[in-house]
């Protein structure tokens, strides 16, 4: 039982022991290299190669992406006005095709129209001569007017004579009567006369009104008639066509959509934040952008200048709808409804400087001193360009900036520019061969190899603290 137990009490304790004595061992061999680089002096300082730019101070301004659509600036539905059967289309009237400007598209056959012409012709015709017989006997009766008015004239004479005759008893009382009854009568005749003339005058401008009234009726029947051909108001492009030779086309069908070939607008989104800054800085009217067509492999480029707005705030999309007309000189024009990217030029920011974006570090960036040290600047970063930000800050123009990502960049830390031919004379320099484009550790913290220890073999010493 005793021995036993004692088995047992082996089996316990012998592995502590062989555990405890393999770490001792352990630490005894890694403290054993450090001890010998304690021995040699204090760690030398590190120096990191980095990348470098010169900070170029001046008018900077970022290049807005956006992407939108080719839009049709003008259109047109040509519609009939002169229902009737199609007898004629135009070749080219097929979509895709463009056709110039009052090129005859659809004709509707005139023969309705021409005869309703033909008897308004002939109404203004016949209440014109009829106008011309009321200009006759308006003369007449005036002609006759005034020989009645003289003969009245003498009646009047006459019957004053007469009267001073019957006082003297030279002449009878009857013979007196028979003249004052020439008097009445011419009289009579005269007032008959003149009311005559009056409605005359009064037919001449019933006449009047009647041929204005048939002018427009012979216009009317022009129009129509000139309506039974459908012709392109503009040089475009045939959207939708509904014509063809034989077909009834009811009055105010649709029998062409065009779109004009050399008006295209471009139609874009911009955000309210970026609509606002450019509105108030007066760089969004009037601005030239460009705008890229991407088909096939290879893209096409315009020219376009911001015009105007959209009137409301595009709640679904999330901003303002912009719109840009395309300067089509030389170059094909793109089709509406094409997907297309657009460049404006952003707002105008005095006094800045471009950096690439790996010199950001959390608001600063780091300059290099004379001392080859680096300073710390902070920068306010006014907009993105691409791979470049445009920043302000305490900066001067023509000073090195690092673009070089460091791991643990600081304040005081040396570096050298990589393409600075002096190493600084101490061979500390960091390498900048990693694949994450880190600076990595330089080969003098890396703990030396044990005289006696071959190639391959674990190194018995600590790890170095991350400088």
């Amino acid at each position: 039982m005793l021995k036993r137990l004692m088995r047992l009490a082996a089996q316990a304790v012998l592995p502590a022991l062989v555990l405890i004595g393999a770490y001792a061992a352990t630490e005894r061999l890694l403290e054993g290299p450090a001890r010998e680089l304690g021995r040699k002096g204090p760690r030398p300082e590190v120096v990191y190669s980095v990348a470098s730019t010169e900070i170029a101070l001046g008018e900077n301004r970022a290049v807005l992406r956006a992407f939108g659509e080719v839009v049709a600036a003008d259109t047109a539905e040509l519609r009939v006005a002169s229902p009737g059967e199609v007898i004629a289309v135009h070749e080219r009237l097929q979509v895709g095709q463009t056709v110039d400007a009052r090129t005859p598209l659809v004709t509707i056959d005139p023969f309705a129209y021409e005869g309703a012409l033909r008897d308004a012709k002939a109404q203004l015709a016949e209440a014109r001569a009829r106008a011309a017989e009321g200009d006759a006997r308006i003369a007449m009766e005036e002609s006759d007017l005034a020989r009645l008015e003289e003969q009245l004239d003498l009646s009047r004479v006459d019957l004053d004579r007469a009267e001073q005759l019957a006082r003297s008893g030279n002449i009878t009382e009857k013979a007196l009567d028979e003249r004052r009854l020439i008097v009445s009568q011419r009289q009579q005749a005269f007032d008959q006369g003149r009311y005559t003339l009056e409605a005359e005058r009064a037919r001449r401008e019933q006449n009047k009104a009647a041929i204005d009234r048939l002018i427009w009726t012979v216009e009317k029947a022009e129009r129509a008639v000139a309506d039974t051909v459908l012709r392109a108001p503009f040089k475009g492009i045939v959207r939708a066509e509904n014509a063809a030779i034989g077909r009834l086309m009811q009055n105010n069908d649709v029998a062409v959509s065009l779109i004009k070939a050399d008006t295209l607008d471009v139609r874009f989104v911009l955000s309210d934040q970026r609509y606002g800054r450019l509105l108030s800085a007066a760089s969004l009217f009037g601005t030239s952008v460009s705008v890229i067509w991407r088909i096939g492999d290879t893209p096409i480029s315009y020219d376009g200048t911001v015009y105007r707005a959209g009137a409301d705030i595009e709640g679904n999309r999330g901003g303002v709808d912009v719109f840009a007309h395309l300067d089509l000189t030389g170059r094909a024009a793109p089709r509406p409804g094409a997907f297309v990217e657009v460049r404006i030029p952003g707002v105008v920011h005095t006094g800045t400087a471009r950096v690439p974006m790996s010199a950001l570090h959390d608001g600063r960036i780091f300059t290099i001193g004379e001392d080859r040290r680096l300073t710390a600047r902070p920068v306010t970063v006014l907009a993105l360009d691409g791979d470049e930000a445009i920043v302000r800050g305490d900066l001067t123009d023509g000073a090195a900036v690092v673009t070089t990502r460091l791991a643990e960049a600081g304040d005081g830390i040396k570096v050298r520019p990589i393409n600075d031919d002096d190493t600084g004379g101490d061979g500390n320099e960091a390498s900048l061969s990693t694949p994450n484009g880190f600076a990595k550790a330089p080969a003098s913290l890396v703990a030396p190899k044990p005289a006696g220890q071959r190639d391959g073999e674990r190194a018995a010493a600590k790890p170095q603290e991350p400088s």
